[in-house]
């Protein structure tokens, strides 16, 4: 019995990953050079740029690209979910709030719980380019003062 239980599940197994694979495979394929991607400003008043690649920020899960100038500091802040982040270009500073700091170089990644204060800052004279994961809709909460 307990044999057939675990082919029964094996089988389950199989067939949902099927599913799961078949799902996530709805879309085309999508391709855009580096040089097609467009860069919106994030406001009047902030000199960062970003793009969306998936998703919708302002409802849900999404893949964006930001785009910081070299030099600029992001006031400490958080996030309501979490987020994964890869540095594409320049260096990234990345601290959380009261505890380690690091510059990362291209190639560096970041796992930012949601709820948690945090800062950023592009060190050095390039831009940064940051690549960031977000699963839920996407918030930027100020540190109060």
């Amino acid at each position: 019995m307990t044999r057939k239980l675990a082919l029964l599940f094996g089988v389950s197994m199989i067939g949902a990953a099927g599913l799961g694979y078949a799902a996530h495979h709805e879309m085309a394929g999508m391709m855009k050079p580096g040089n097609h991607v467009e860069w919106q400003d994030m406001g009047p008043d902030s000199p960062l740029k970003m793009t969306v690649l998936f998703g919708d920020p302002a409802t849900g899960e999404s893949v964006r690209m930001f785009k910081l100038p070299g030099g600029h500091v992001v006031p400490v802040h958080m996030h309501t979910g979490d987020y994964h982040a890869v540095n594409l270009a320049g260096t990234w500073r990345h601290s959380f709030d009261g505890g380690e700091e690091l510059e990362l170089p291209p190639g560096s990644y970041v796992f930012q719980p949601g709820k948690e204060m945090h800062g950023d800052a592009c060190v050095g004279p390039d831009d940064c380019v940051i690549w960031i994961y977000q699963s839920v809709a996407a918030d930027f909460i100020p540190k109060e003062q």
